[in-house]
C-alpha cells in the first residue's frame, strides 16, 4: 500500500499567515536576524516585537506578523562563548539556567557577578528572587560536585538546603533559607524544628537548595531565550525597547536586562512547538526472539538519531540530524497528550542493510485509527509522511517485516510532531 492511498490523510500545504503592516526602511546597517517556521520557511530580516501571540518581523519588503505556533527559532547570528574554567550556577523552579562568576544572596534575592562577556557589550542585569530558585551551586564546573550534587538531591527531604562540601562528598543542613545579611556574608537559616535561628556564613557553603511552594497556575511559557554567556531562560514576556535594550521575565519571575540583542543568541520556540520523536520516551512494545534466534539478531528495538551502523541516519543520499530506526516487530507508542496537530518525517529502509530486497510494513496510529498503512521497500525512494493528528493522545508506529531479516529496520528521518 502506498502513501497515497485512502489510509493517508491529505495534508495541507503550510502556509505562513503575514499580516503586512506597511513598507518599511530598510537600513544598511540593519541588523540580520533569521527565522525559521514550522513549514520549514527561512525569512531574514530584523525582529521588531515579541508578544503573547508572536512576533512582528521585519523583511525588506515590509512588516510581517508570525503567530508564535507557527515559529521554530529566531537566530541573531551571534554565537555563545566559551564557559570559563570557573564558574557557578544557578537553577530557577522553571528550568532556566543561569551562569556566573559568583553570587551571594543579599535580604531576599541573589545578586550576582555576570560572567564576561565580549568588550564592547555591556553586561546584562539580573533581578534573581530567593522564590524563583530551586538550586545554586558555586563549583558548578567541577564534574565530580556536580556528580555529588545530583546524588545528594535525590536523597533530601521537603526543606530548604544549606549544603556543605566534604573531602569526598556534600552534606547539608536541612531548614528554611530566610534571607541573605545586607553585605552578603551570613545567611539567616531556621534549623529543621523551626525552634531557632541561625546566622551561618556564606563563604562556607557549597550552595544552597530550595523547597519552594508549587504555585497554584502559573504564566504561560512563551519560549527559552539562549544567551552568549551560556544562559537559558524560561520566558513568559520579551520586550525589546526603543533603546535597543532586551528585558525578560521568567516564568520563575526572575528578570534579566540586556543591553541589546548582541547579548543573545536565539529564541527558541521549538519546545512548545515542535518535539522530534527522537527526544521523546515511547513505550516499547517487542516481539520475544527464541534463544537460537536471539545470535543472529541485533535486539535493540530502536535506535534515536543514529543508523544501524551507528552513523547518521541516510535516506537518499541524504543525511538527517534526527529521527528514529526501529526494528521490525516493534510497536513504539507516544503519549501526546492531544497537544499536536501534525506528524512530519521521511520514512524508507535503513541504507546500511546488504539485501536490495529488503521491505518492512509501516503503520501508525492515532488512538486506535489507522492514519497510515504503507509498504516500504530500499529499492525505492524515501517516501515523505505528512498526517493530521489533531487532538491524538497515543501516536503508535508499528513496524512489521515484510521479508525475512537482513537489515530492514525503517527510518523515520525528522520525524517530529508540531503544534
Amino acid at each position: 500500500m502506498t502513501l497515497t492511498r485512502r489510509l493517508l490523510r491529505p495534508a495541507a500545504t503550510a502556509l505562513l499567515a503575514v499580516a503586512l503592516t506597511g513598507p518599511v526602511v530598510w537600513l544598511a546597517t540593519a541588523r540580520g536576524d533569521d527565522v525559521t517556521t514550522t513549514a520549514g520557511k527561512k525569512i531574514s530580516g530584523q525582529l521588531v516585537r515579541v508578544d503573547a501571540k508572536g512576533i512582528t518581523f521585519a523583511t525588506q519588503q515590509a512588516q510581517v506578523e508570525i503567530p508564535g505556533r507557527d515559529l521554530v527559532v529566531v537566530d541573531f547570528g551571534n554565537k555563545s562563548l566559551p564557559l570559563p574554567a570557573t564558574y557557578a550556577e544557578i537553577e530557577l523552579t522553571d528550568g532556566s539556567t543561569l551562569r556566573m562568576t559568583k553570587f551571594v544572596i543579599k535580604d531576599k534575592a541573589f545578586e550576582m557577578e555576570p560572567l564576561a562577556g565580549p568588550s564592547s557589550l555591556p553586561a546584562p542585569t539580573f533581578e534573581i528572587p530567593l522564590r524563583s530558585v530551586f538550586s545554586a551551586i558555586k563549583k558548578a564546573h567541577d564534574p565530580k560536585i556536580r556528580t555529588a550534587w545530583k546524588k545528594m538531591l535525590a536523597t533530601r527531604g521537603k526543606r530548604d538546603l544549606y549544603v556543605l562540601e566534604r573531602e569526598t562528598d556534600l552534606t547539608y543542613v536541612q531548614g528554611t533559607i530566610e534571607s541573605g545579611s545586607a553585605d552578603g556574608r551570613e545567611l539567616k537559616f531556621q534549623n529543621e524544628a523551626g525552634d531557632r535561628t541561625d546566622m551561618l556564613l556564606q563563604s562556607r557553603s557549597a550552595g544552597y537548595v530550595f523547597a519552594q511552594p508549587q504555585p497554584t497556575q502559573l504564566p504561560p511559557t512563551l519560549c527559552r531565550v539562549h544567551d552568549v554567556y551560556g544562559n537559558t531562560l524560561t520566558a513568559t514576556t520579551i520586550t525589546l525597547g526603543t533603546d535597543g535594550r532586551v528585558s525578560i521575565t521568567t516564568v520563575a519571575g526572575a528578570k534579566v536586562l540586556y543591553p541589546s540583542v548582541a547579548a543573545l543568541v536565539r529564541l527558541d520556540y521549538a519546545q512548545g512547538n515542535v518535539a522530534y520523536l527522537s527526544d521523546l520516551d515511547p513505550k516499547v512494545e517487542t516481539a520475544e526472539l527464541p534463544a537460537d534466534e536471539l545470535k543472529l539478531n541485533v535486539t535493540v528495538p530502536y535506535l534515536r538519531d543514529r543508523s544501524l551502523a551507528n552513523d547518521a541516519l541516510k535516506l537518499d543520499n541524504t543525511i538527517f540530524p534526527k529521527g528514529l530506526c526501529i526494528a521490525p516487530d516493534t510497536v513504539l507508542t507516544f503519549d501526546l497528550k492531544g497537544d499536536y496537530s501534525q506528524f512530519k518525517a521521511m520514512a524508507g529502509i535503513d541504507e546500511n542493510g546488504t539485501n536490495a530486497t529488503s521491505s518492512a510494513k509501516l503503520t501508525i496510529e492515532g488512538d486506535g485509527q489507522v492514519l497510515l498503512a504503507a509498504t516500504l521497500n530500499r529499492q525505492e525512494r524515501a517516501k515523505p509522511i505528512v498526517l493530521a493528528i489533531n487532538g491524538v493522545k497515543q501516536l503508535r508506529i508499528i513496524v512489521e517485516a515484510e521479508t525475512p531479516f537482513n537489515g530492514n529496520y525503517v527510518t523515520l528521518a525528522d520525524a517530529r510532531v508540531q503544534k
